[in-house]
């Protein structure tokens, strides 16, 4: 449903935001108990669906590229089963969820949806891994890289790539992490800094050891530590991993600053750590791991957007055929020339000029939705996501 007028629902939006953001920060410090059926961010169905359940697609995705012939640099091609797929998920899910961060920004018809989006200045960011890949071509030369030859500083660019998306992924997971310690009615930091270092180290372990690996040897990013250490480095964070969670959940269970109460939020920490730790164990290429990862919160943040929509009375770009259609027409300008491009083209230089264009998109993303969901900053998004005891 939407809205005729615009600037009175702006206005309304803002005042619920400041009394629900008034309401919420001056809580006191002591826990308020809630039932776990208080404690989902929208509703049990919705969050078991959306926010937890679509780890099942990602289960799916795994399985049909753990089934598809080995993808390396020489089996790159436009009839690979795992490029195919890989498509697939950039057009459909990919591209679609990116598309969803600019229609509940850019193209948000009330002002404080639009207040904290970067200015014209982030849009440069598409452009610097184009601009990389040619200082690299003139500068540096030539060696193994990701499905091309490419010199020092275009790798050393792919590096920062892999490195924010796998940040911004699970930063992301964070943001869902404090939206149920909110709904729990959690309001110790201690506890909230518990519960980060929990989701990142059971995060970031996977992702460190697999950069240990032959695999990411192979992959031509620059290695992180030299091959012959491999061995003596994973034992040493095997150990480090093993010691730091065992305290951590130690806190959690002694309840040293918080009330131990388990819930939708544990679930989901779950479900998150161990999804990541299963896809690392099974899959070996850069491309198709993060495509599986990636895939459980593209299909999050699509609800999370109708939800946000939803709260302010409307649905995103007034119907879910024109959301969809418009969304998968992003998805191959951007995907087309990403994965498809780069199967096609014959010279090194093309394909790297493609994958910096490429994650300049992804970079844009990164921005932009690293500044549009701060609660402290913008009361409206507070009210929008509270609407769920409402239509819930």
């Amino acid at each position: 449903m939407t809205t005729n007028h615009p600037q009175t629902s702006s206005q309304d939006a803002r005042r619920r935001g400041r009394d629900v953001f008034l309401r919420f920060s001056s809580v006191p410090r002591k826990r308020e108990s809630r039932s776990p059926e208080g404690q989902w961010v929208i509703s049990r169905r919705d969050d078991l669906l959306w926010f937890q359940g679509s780890a099942l697609v990602g289960l799916a995705l795994l399985v049909c590229f753990s089934q598809t012939p080995a993808l390396t640099n020489a089996t790159y091609n436009a009839t690979h089963p795992a490029v195919l797929l890989l498509l697939l998920w950039g057009i459909v899910f990919d591209g679609t969820h990116v598309w969803a961060t600019y229609t509940r920004s850019y193209l948000a018809p009330d002002q404080p949806s639009r207040s904290a989006l970067p200015g014209v200045w982030s849009w440069g960011v598409v452009f610097v891994g184009p601009l990389l890949a040619l200082l690299d071509y003139w500068l540096c030369a030539p060696s193994p890289s990701q499905l091309a030859q490419a010199g020092l500083l275009f790798r050393a660019f792919l590096v920062v790539a892999y490195l924010w998306a796998y940040w911004h992924l699970v930063r992301q997971h964070y943001g869902f992490l404090m939206l149920y310690r909110r709904s729990a009615g959690e309001t110790s930091r201690a506890g909230a800094r518990l519960d980060a270092f929990v989701l990142w180290a059971g995060c970031l372990y996977p992702y460190l050891r697999f950069s240990l690996s032959n695999a990411y040897s192979q992959s031509g990013l620059l290695p992180t530590v030299p091959s012959a250490l491999h061995a003596s480095a994973r034992f040493g964070l095997d150990v480090a991993v093993v010691l730091t969670l065992t305290v951590l959940l130690g806190l959690i269970v002694t309840e040293r600053w918080e009330r131990l109460q388990l819930g939708p939020k544990h679930l989901f920490l779950t479900i998150v750590i161990a999804f990541h730790l299963l896809v690392f164990s099974i899959l070996e290429n850069l491309l198709t791991l993060t495509a599986t990862l990636t895939i459980f919160h593209n299909l999050q943040y699509h609800r999370i957007v109708w939800q946000y929509e939803h709260g302010l009375g409307r649905i995103p770009m007034g119907n879910l055929a024109t959301y969809l259609f418009v969304g998968v027409l992003f998805g191959v300008a951007w995907y087309g020339p990403r994965f498809g491009g780069v199967a096609v083209a014959q010279s090194d230089l093309t394909r790297n000029i493609l994958l910096g264009l490429g994650w300049g998109f992804a970079f844009h993303h990164y921005v932009v939705d690293g500044m549009i969901w701060h609660v402290r900053r913008s009361p409206a998004v507070v009210a929008a996501l509270a609407a769920r005891q409402v239509h819930a």
